[in-house]
């Protein structure tokens, strides 16, 4: 009778839990709608109800991606051991044919990286799945999660006696999960983006950007454009009167659209056109950079394989893009175009028979993980990656692969193109953002980032680090006296002076004008750090000889040790800044290490 008093008990707190949970979650759920601002037309709320090890909590699905896992950096983040750190990932996905939108689930990451539990779906495991309402989805022992596709103007909400989270066979399962989300949804303020001090990002992005055949434009994080090349004012000419209520911009910045990585891909249309937009967000300069591709041609073509086999034939040895079919069963190739030979230097007779994934450079990328998805959704994917070359080392491609019907059976379909340039101009620009273009050092923000990063990684208590901050003594006056073109020499050679006195894996940064800062690493004794200033002071004191001037030059040092002076950067480099200053009181051409003021 105690026994059955007890279990009675506990039942009736489990069920107390439970309808508490249920009516916190209608509240939350509830005030969520209130508050939407009303200019979203869609009806449909999309809800994802996850339980870990610690709580339950809601995920508003609004994004494009979010990534589910143990990282702490995770979109969604489970708090249970038996879950990978990246263990599944939800992709909002757009069909063209109905216009709709709709949330795919997959195992893993996008890279192809699956996780070690699999993924549990209603009691099923899958590789992918399109969510569907009142799907259980099982990540580990502790973490589970339901989705939900809530009508907005419904008052009965049905799915309050599901979050259990036990496995139901009487859901209404309505399918929702393909219920329209509108991309005109999107509420986009009106932001005046009239470009300014576009002379200074001409010479950030150098001639290589303007020369481009390419559109590029940059904004910054308030939606203002500060630069745009030639070319795309010569496609976009309105741009300049549209802002960024440019078909070519708008809706950018919303959270629909959010950076995955720092780098998400769209399309957009403008008049008869279609564009593929690479947006980067860059953090170190607080700006978003997109390039722009005319992939008008690209969809035509694709769109005539799918409709019909004749006019591949006619049209696919004509364009630019290389073309492989491959066996959907093998993988092996049965038909290339022309360009395939002319990017990659094989032979038809070279490539006709061979296996697709001998041709793949990749050895991080799961290449059959993605074809068994693509067999699976009926989709497509693209992906930027190497492929192997005849008489070079490999050729960087952007690579897309669909399933077609040819000759009464399933091929795969890929369609690539050579993004060598384009990628030699995301590494310009890289080179740019971080270096400094007179003496080709690193810049300061480059060397933050480095140095805290060293910091963090660095556990070896026998020895230390050090930052110094040095400057050339006088160098106004040099300046002044021999020229700008005397005085730029005079930092380029003092820069190659003090490289030569430098570890390979030591870090030299110009700060701004004349002054430069170092980190010194693996130091093991304080005299060794000495050693290495001495050997700068030395060196700097030869005289400098530019076309028959002849410059008598200095330095003044200021040194702090880590983790003797500080635990940060921004702690090092001001105990060094001071040190150095205490430097110029005892009359330059010296050096003082802190805390002791050690000259």
């Amino acid at each position: 009778m105690e026994k059955n008093s007890s279990s009675s008990a506990q039942n009736s707190e489990e069920w107390q839990k439970r309808e508490t949970l249920k009516k916190e979650i209608k509240q939350k759920i509830n005030s969520y709608i209130k508050n939407l601002d009303g200019s979203s037309h869609n009806q449909y709320l999309y809800l994802l109800i996850v339980e870990d090890s610690q709580e339950h909590h809601l995920c508003y699905l609004e994004n494009s991606i979010y990534e589910i896992g143990r990282r702490h950096d995770a979109d969604i983040i489970l708090r249970d051991l038996s879950v990978s750190r990246t263990h599944a990932t939800i992709v909002k996905e757009y069909n063209q044919e109905e216009n709709l939108f709709f949330y795919k689930i997959i195992d893993g990451s996008l890279s192809g990286n699956i996780s070690k539990n699999g993924l549990v779906i209603n009691n099923k495991k899958f590789d992918s799945k399109y969510l569907e309402h009142g799907d259980l989805i099982i990540f580990g022992d502790h973490a589970k999660a339901r989705f939900f596709v809530i009508d907005k103007n419904s008052q009965n909400q049905d799915f309050f006696n599901i979050v259990n989270f036990e496995k139901t066979n009487n859901l209404d399962e309505d399918s929702y999960a393909k219920k329209t989300l509108n991309n005109n949804n999107y509420n986009v303020k009106e932001i005046d983006s009239q470009p300014e001090n576009i002379s200074d990002y001409i010479a950030k992005l150098g001639s290589f950007a303007e020369l481009s055949p390419y559109p590029i434009i940059e904004i910054n994080l308030q939606g203002k454009i500060t630069y745009y090349n030639p070319a795309t004012g010569f496609l976009f000419p309105d741009l300049k009167d549209e802002k960024m209520n440019h078909p070519i911009l708008i809706n950018l910045l919303k959270a629909e659209h959010k950076i995955h990585g720092n780098l998400f891909v769209r399309e957009v249309c403008y008049y008869d056109k279609i564009f593929e937009q690479y947006i980067h967000y860059l953090p170190e300069l607080k700006v978003i950079r997109i390039y722009i591709f005319d992939f008008t041609k690209r969809k035509q073509i694709e769109a005539k394989l799918k409709d019909s086999e004749a006019k591949y034939r006619a049209v696919v040895e004509q364009i630019s893009e290389g073309i492989f079919l491959f066996n959907a069963e093998n993988n092996k190739i049965i038909e290339a175009n022309e360009s395939v030979t002319r990017i990659l230097g094989f032979s038809l007779e070279e490539l006709i028979g061979e296996n697709i994934e001998t041709f793949l450079n990749n050895k991080n990328f799961d290449f059959r993980h993605k074809l068994r998805l693509l067999k699976q959704t009926k989709a497509s994917f693209r992906e930027e990656l190497r492929l192997k070359a005849k008489n070079r080392e490999s050729v960087y491609v952007e690579l897309s692969i669909s399933i077609i019907n040819y000759q009464n059976q399933l091929v795969f379909c890929s369609v690539f193109r050579d993004i060598g340039q384009r990628k030699l101009l995301e590494e310009q620009l890289k080179f740019q953002a971080y270096h400094d273009s007179l003496t080709g050092l690193y810049k300061r923000n480059y060397f933050r980032e480095y140095a805290a990063k060293k910091i963090n990684t660095f556990h070896r208590k026998k020895y230390y680090l050090a930052v110094a901050f040095f400057d050339i003594d006088y160098f106004k006056e040099i300046n002044d006296s021999y020229g700008h073109d005397v005085g730029d020499m005079l930092l380029q050679n003092f820069t190659e002076r003090i490289k030569y006195c430098l570890k390979k894996r030591d870090c030299l940064a110009r700060w701004g004008g004349d002054e430069f800062v170092a980190l010194f690493g693996n130091i093991k004794e304080i005299q060794d750090l000495i050693v290495i200033v001495e050997r700068i002071l030395q060196s700097v004191r030869r005289p400098f000889v530019f076309d028959g001037v002849t410059i008598n030059a200095s330095t003044s040092i200021g040194v702090a040790v880590y983790p003797l002076h500080g635990d940060s950067v921004d702690c090092l480099l001001k105990k060094a800044d001071e040190a150095l200053y205490e430097t110029k009181r005892n009359g330059r051409d010296g050096y003082t290490i802190a805390g002791s003021m050690m000259n």
